[in-house]
């Protein structure tokens, strides 16, 4: 009963440490968020927005294949070392990529910013706490999901927003790089003192000794498992369809509605702040009472009305004025909602379909996965945009993509509700 409650409470400050840091990385992440598209402006030296779409959407596609190639390594080493030793050295390399940003002086200063961030995988390693110090309990690992996700919400709510003001107040362009160096330190700091030396369940002797070849070996076998793959193309697909709303968006409400760049925080700020509140709240009475599949179809029927909605306001609006951000701010609200729905859902049942030893593996290729659909969503999104329809290319695709993940899952959901755990790795939950 001791040694229960005193791993208990071991989870749970893994758990509150990892929630701060997660607010952390979040604030230093965001903080940059509506100043890039005036940054690349700035270092792009072009005039034809055009043209600034394309470069803008070159950065994201180089951002996200780095991490595509980063998230398995920060998965092995989540799985190899544990995590205090991946949390450090995640917020280490945020920390040395905002160092670079804020002395960007260039175009490939810019690019080359993004080079650290292989391993800037903060909530990958999140999500392997928050699932790992839950166990079998689908509520509870909804909730600390939801949580976790409510944590980067409150950073993302206050950084875009700060951003935003400094610049629109102070007209530097680096400032909140050169806060996000700072706060990344800290990060570091507070993952070597409290967090625990190994894995939330111990890390298991004999997996480190395995290599990371091996590890990307069994992340592929997982990849294919028929209780897994569908979830795990949802996720790819579905995020392609987000990547190509979240490059789109901001170009469109900075170079057609002629947003200020605290309009355009509070626009972003203003989603985050919904989702953290509603993941802090109801996330666990909705996997209680709908369950994560039905979660998932959720979040996706609503997301591919939403993004039609999104598109009637952004195309009928003729300016910038307060009415035109409020019609922006209540429907971008309503579509990040639905897109937190389907992530949580889609997560809890991926986690809760793999051993406590396969959680890094698990994660690392979905962050990986993910990072691929990223890298073809923002040039495809700015191509669509220069087509005659404009934004509402993006709305029909968008919506496209998710009816049809919507019925992939209708279709698929007696095989991804059986549980399935390979040679790679034991049941922790069984195995005492």
């Amino acid at each position: 009963m001791a040694e229960t409650s005193k791993q208990s409470s071991k989870n749970d400050v893994a758990l509150w440490i990892t929630y701060i840091n997660i607010v952390l990385y979040a604030l230093c992440y965001q903080l940059q968020r509506p100043v890039e598209p005036f940054l690349v402006k700035t270092l792009s030296e072009q005039d034809d927005p055009h043209a600034v779409s394309r470069t803008y959407g070159r950065l994201g596609a180089f951002f996200s294949t780095i991490q595509m190639f980063g998230s398995p390594l920060v998965g092995f080493l989540l799985d190899r070392f544990g995590i205090r030793i991946a949390n450090s050295i995640v917020f280490f390399s945020s920390a040395v990529s905002y160092g670079i940003l804020a002395s960007a002086s260039t175009m490939e200063l810019l690019f080359l910013s993004k080079v650290p961030t292989a391993l800037q995988g903060a909530f990958l390693v999140a999500q392997a706490t928050a699932a790992t110090a839950t166990g079998d309990d689908t509520a509870a690992r909804a909730q600390a999901l939801g949580r976790m996700t409510t944590a980067y919400t409150i950073g993302a709510t206050l950084g875009p927003a700060m951003g935003g003001y400094l610049v629109d107040k102070l007209g530097d362009l680096y400032l909140g790089a050169r806060l996000a160096v700072l706060g990344s330190l800290v990060s570091v700091t507070l993952s070597l003192w409290f967090l625990p030396g190994g894995d939330v369940s111990s890390v298991d002797s004999d997996r480190t000794k395995v290599s990371f070849w091996d590890e990307m070996k069994r992340s592929m076998e997982i990849a294919i498992r028929p209780n897994l793959w569908p979830l795990l193309l949802v996720k790819v697909v579905g995020g392609m369809a987000a990547s190509m709303n979240s490059t789109a968006l901001p170009l469109i409400l900075t170079q057609t509605l002629n947003f200020e760049p605290s309009q355009l925080g509070f626009s972003m700020s203003s989603s985050m702040f919904a989702v953290a509140g509603f993941g802090a709240v109801c996330m666990a009475p909705l996997a209680s009472s709908l369950g994560p599949p039905w979660m998932a179809r959720i979040g996706l029927v609503f997301r591919s009305i939403l993004i039609f909605v999104l598109a009637m306001v952004v195309t009928s609006a003729k300016g910038n004025d307060g009415a035109v951000v409020l019609r922006v701010v209540a429907v971008s609200i309503l579509h990040a909602l639905s897109s937190h729905i389907l992530a949580t859902g889609l997560t809890t049942q991926t986690t809760g379909g793999v051993a406590k030893s396969e959680q890094g593996a698990l994660l690392g290729l979905e962050h990986a996965l993910f990072a691929l659909a990223r890298i073809a969503a923002p040039p495809i999104a700015t191509t669509l945009l220069t087509t005659p329809i404009g934004f509402w290319s993006i709305a029909s695709s968008c919506c496209a993509i998710d009816l049809f993940l919507v019925t992939l899952l209708a279709l698929t959901a007696k095989q991804v509700s059986e549980k399935t755990i390979s040679k790679w790795g034991k049941d922790d939950e069984h195995s005492d």
